[in-house]
């Protein structure tokens, strides 16, 4: 049986898999190139973004990094590419 990556678990400096720790936030420029990844190979990004984006605002008062998350999703929307 090969090693599987399950939800919620992180790597542990001891190489060990287990639960991540609840302040342990992925960095939202992650997210965003795990979420390009996921994306069909056909797919119209800028259109995807936007789906996001409104899930993303529906969800009221956003700490920091969804906020980023939101904007980096906006600039694949308005086709200005990524910027830092």
């Amino acid at each position: 049986m090969g090693s599987q990556r399950l939800p919620g678990a992180a790597p542990r400096p001891n190489m060990h898999w287990g639960p991540a720790a609840a302040e342990a936030h992925p960095a939202p420029e992650d997210i965003l190139i795990a979420w390009l990844l996921w994306l069909p190979r056909d797919a119209d990004i800028a259109a995807a973004a936007a789906v996001e984006i409104e899930r993303i605002e529906r969800r009221g008062p956003l700490p920091p990094g969804p906020l980023r998350l939101r904007e980096l999703l906006l600039q694949l929307v308005e086709g200005s590419g990524l910027r830092q």
